[in-house]
């Protein structure tokens, strides 16, 4: 190797770990190798669930959101936090939305399908759609509809079972837990009723959902917990002016909130949507039931 080319190399690895550093997600936040700064971090915490079997004491669930596959967030870097995700050995995955941002060819959708397809977890993965995966139109046209079809039947196909206002029983030595996926309260399709119809009383039921404003929706059900994203956490956009914004001030931004129903869970995602962002680490959730 020249000493130009090294020269070349280090400095876009600095550069790259200073990206990283500001939240970016490119191909420079991770190495040639596969590893970059540790600016992902892996959060961990203990979930309680009501009605929760002795089968799934203790069980590991990984939560991940807001993927963004894009120009401003690399495959490179999302390949890394799926290997880090399979490194954990979770007994599920949990996914809830915005795995791309604005796709009208499909050339991002094809990508996130054999990535997400990598995911591995003892009881499988399972998913809700977000706001960005419905396009710019809503579910009702005919544009929203052949996307929707065509990202739910591409995660089917590489092993992601899509809950959209459906639910599901994951059994574990014959004891069941209940994934509940709702439909994206801004997209218009968010219907709890259809979601819920079909979970038994004295349950333990987790709901997945992209936007945790539509924990408001979830009143007259009955479940554990809800994990959500959306909200990227405490991001700062640039105003264009030399000074930095907040874009709104959230009820929810991240963490572990108390509801009057159960628990709810924001994480802070893993993509961007192109904005500088401080203080709001990409994140991988790590979620042990008690």
């Amino acid at each position: 190797m020249s000493q130009k080319t090294a020269i070349g190399q280090h400095f876009r690895h600095r550069a790259g770990a200073a990206m990283g550093m500001l939240g970016f997600c490119t191909s420079w936040a991770v190495s040639q190798h596969g590893q970059g700064p540790e600016w992902l971090q892996v959060v961990a915490l203990d979930l309680p669930l009501p009605h929760l079997p002795e089968a799934w004491r203790g069980r590991r669930i990984v939560h991940l959101s807001d993927f963004h596959l894009s120009r401003t967030v690399s495959q490179a870097f999302l390949d890394c936090c799926i290997q880090r995700v399979n490194a954990l050995d979770p007994d599920l995955v949990l996914l809830t939305g915005d795995y791309i941002t604005y796709d009208p060819f499909g050339r991002f959708r094809k990508r996130l399908f054999t990535m997400l397809g990598r995911l591995r977890a003892t009881h499988g993965v399972y998913a809700c759609l977000g706001n960005h995966d419905y396009g710019l139109t809503g579910p009702g046209s005919g544009r929203c509809s052949f996307r929707l079809r065509d990202i739910t039947c591409g995660l089917r196909k590489h092993g992601v079972v899509v809950l959209r206002n459906a639910a599901r029983a994951v059994h574990l030595d014959g004891q069941a837990l209940w994934l509940v996926g709702v439909g994206d309260l801004w997209a218009g399709d968010l219907r709890a009723d259809r979601a819920f119809a079909k979970v038994p009383p004295q349950q333990p039921v987790i709901v997945l959902v992209h936007n945790p404003r539509a924990v408001d929706h979830f009143k007259d059900y009955v479940y554990g917990a809800v994990v959500s994203g959306h909200t990227h956490g405490r991001q700062i956009k640039w105003a264009g002016s030399g000074r930095y914004r907040r874009i709104r001030n959230r009820r929810y931004h991240a963490g572990l909130y108390d509801l009057d129903g159960g628990k709810l869970y924001v994480t802070r995602g893993l993509g961007r949507l192109g904005s500088l962002s401080f203080s709001a680490r990409p994140e991988i959730t790590v979620l042990r039931l008690i």
